[in-house]
């Protein structure tokens, strides 16, 4: 009975982070864009952030908009792990080191490119484009 609490539990966490982004998001978004020092060509959709996709947000929100910036624009296979590794020093820098190992895990796997997720590696650009052309993943 313990495990399936534990299951309940995990599984309503996962559930409030991906009900979707709040005005809060979205201004943080804004923010992390205007600040932001990209390479044209940029993504030909806009940029939006949902947070901590499918994962609650909390102080390290900041670090997941600033995430989903880098996996709109995608690129090369090495810039996307460099990106997750900046997600989990910067959770870990909001006091959180062991939270940002575990998001560093969720994300490896699950911000592929392949996956047309509204979160994969590049969802700036159509399906299945992970980056700018003429940069291979």
């Amino acid at each position: 009975m313990r495990y399936i609490n534990a299951i309940l539990a995990i599984n309503l966490l996962l559930l409030a982070g991906c009900l979707g982004a709040d005005q809060h998001i979205n201004k943080l978004a804004q923010e992390v864009y205007s600040k932001s020092t990209l390479e044209e060509p940029l993504p030909p959709h806009e940029f939006k952030s949902d947070g901590c996709s499918c994962w609650p947000d909390s102080e390290w929100i900041e670090c997941c908009v600033a995430h989903d910036l880098d996996y709109w624009m995608g690129g090369t296979a090495e810039e996307r792990k460099q990106s997750d590794k900046r997600l989990q020093e910067c959770v870990a820098s909001k006091g959180h080191p062991l939270m940002g190992k575990v998001m560093y895990l969720g994300v490896r796997p699950g911000g592929v490119y392949w996956l047309p997720t509204p979160f994969r590696w590049g969802f700036g650009w159509d399906y299945p484009q992970s980056g700018p052309p003429g940069k291979k993943y």
